[in-house]
């Protein structure tokens, strides 16, 4: 969830700032009112917005935001300051062009300005953390390979190593199966055998009738298994019943 970090603001505009967010929908407020505070928070979590008070102790607002900048995570998260002095916001923006000003109390058009605002940072944050879920990174000694989700039929160990098995392409990774395992994260991928984790989204079709059970792929010839000890995972997405698995086990 987007996450946002109010510093110094006074009881009023602190609550004023969180209807906002809350009329936003989906935001994360924390409120710090002392450096100390500020701090504790900003080491315990990751936020994806800052909102600073910029009108009594302006050296503190500046010592925290020279930190801010001089984090390589933080070196572009969007700044908000508020204050009732026109003049501070103008040196502001001058100093930290990065940062977005606006002027106390909240007219009709500043208020329309600020929820716009959010909104365009809520729905950049859902946008960028969607295309994050779509690709599954592995990093090996060899190079980093960005591969989407959807393209990955399943993936086979072979001499400890991997091959991962795409719609139209195979790619051997000098890894053995489990740290593949390790770096993706997508829910629809099951280890259906110690030699396969397999991609859901992609099976067509399980013939229970083979042992191991044989796993098919849609617009594709390739073929993954499931052995004995993984028949259990497969039930819930390809419904069987006890018998199938009873069956299929004597010998």
């Amino acid at each position: 969830m987007f996450s946002i970090l109010l510093g110094f603001f006074d009881a009023p505009t602190q609550e004023l700032m969180k209807d906002f967010c809350d009329q936003c929908g989906q935001i994360n407020v924390s409120c710090a009112s002392t450096k100390e505070e500020w701090f504790t928070l900003f080491e315990q979590h990751k936020y994806d917005c800052f909102f600073f008070s910029f009108e009594k102790d302006i050296m503190l607002v500046r010592s925290v935001i020279f930190t801010l900048r001089n984090r390589d995570e933080h070196q572009h998260t969007p700044i908000l300051l508020f204050s009732t002095k026109i003049e501070y916001l103008i040196t502001a923006f001058v100093h930290w062009r990065s940062c977005e000003c606006f002027l106390l109390p909240l007219d009709n058009k500043r208020k329309d300005a600020l929820t716009s605002l959010l909104h365009y940072y809520v729905s950049l944050y859902k946008k960028i953390h969607c295309d994050d879920r779509k690709f599954c990174q592995i990093n090996t000694s060899k190079g980093l390979y960005n591969l989407p989700y959807s393209e990955i039929l399943y993936i086979e160990s072979t001499m400890k190593k991997s091959i991962i098995h795409l719609k139209n392409d195979a790619i051997y990774v000098p890894c053995p199966l489990y740290q593949v395992r390790s770096m993706i994260a997508d829910k629809n991928f099951v280890q259906t055998h110690r030699s396969f984790i397999v991609n859901l989204e992609n099976v067509s079709f399980v013939d229970k009738s083979k042992e191991p059970w044989g796993i098919f792929f849609f617009n594709s010839d390739k073929e993954a298994f499931a052995s004995r000890s993984h028949k259990k995972t497969l039930l819930p997405f390809f419904p069987g019943t006890d018998d199938d698995i009873t069956s299929n086990n004597l010998e």
